[in-house]
């Protein structure tokens, strides 16, 4: 019998729901990637597709070594935009659009087990990943806890403004401001269901006072 795999995704970022909430999201590990510009481009697909690359390739690493098995963290996307806030109604110019990619993972995993999985993977011929500038780039980061507020948004990208607006008014209500990023949880693959489907978790950290 095998253990079951290690969740190292905070329930937290898994269990939001239709109203904002505010929740403390503990320090943790995730592997990540930097990009600039909108999904569409193919630098943000390669970023996607390293990510799990990399993501499944240690984990079966560590399975084979006879380490526990963790399970693999789901898609979070960080977004930014130059000196705008991508969390209102204005649109920003696609240039200055700004993005983390990021999937938890276990707090021992370092970056030279990364390292080595993306050397061997961009490596070998007919891979997947072979020549991926992408996996070479992956970094693991800490992330130190944080306020966040929390709510699942239910349909359409485009619609997200509504969703902001929502977590703006209660955070008014109680005295409290965000910072102008969001960070957009995925449960599942952004790219399958219909626009009206999608159920994205939108998180946005508080600004604390002093």
């Amino acid at each position: 019998m095998t253990d079951k795999p290690t969740q190292h995704t905070p329930n937290v970022l898994l269990k939001a729901k239709r109203e904002p909430d505010i929740v403390q999201v503990p320090e943790r590990s995730v592997l990540a990637i930097e990009g600039e510009g909108v999904p569409d481009q193919p630098g943000f697909a390669a970023a996607i597709g390293a990510l799990y690359g990399i993501s499944y390739g240690v984990r079966f690493a560590r399975k084979g070594a006879g380490l526990p098995v963790f399970k693999v963290g789901v898609l979070e996307g960080e977004w930014r935009a130059e000196g705008v806030d991508l969390s209102v109604h204005e649109v920003p110019a696609r240039e200055a659009w700004r993005w983390r990619l990021q999937m938890a993972v276990p707090p021992d995993l370092t970056q030279r087990e990364v390292d080595e999985m993306a050397e061997s993977a961009t490596s070998k011929k007919g891979g997947k990943l072979e020549g991926s500038e992408e996996a070479r780039r992956l970094r693991v980061l800490r992330i130190p806890p944080a306020r966040y507020a929390r709510l699942l948004h239910v349909g359409p990208y485009a619609t997200e403004p509504e969703s902001f607006d929502r977590i703006d008014n209660f955070l008014a209500d109680q005295g409290l401001r965000r910072e102008p990023w969001h960070v957009e949880v995925s449960l599942s693959d952004p790219g399958r269901p219909p626009p009206e489907k999608l159920k994205p978790t939108l998180l946005t950290k508080l600004v604390e006072a002093g």
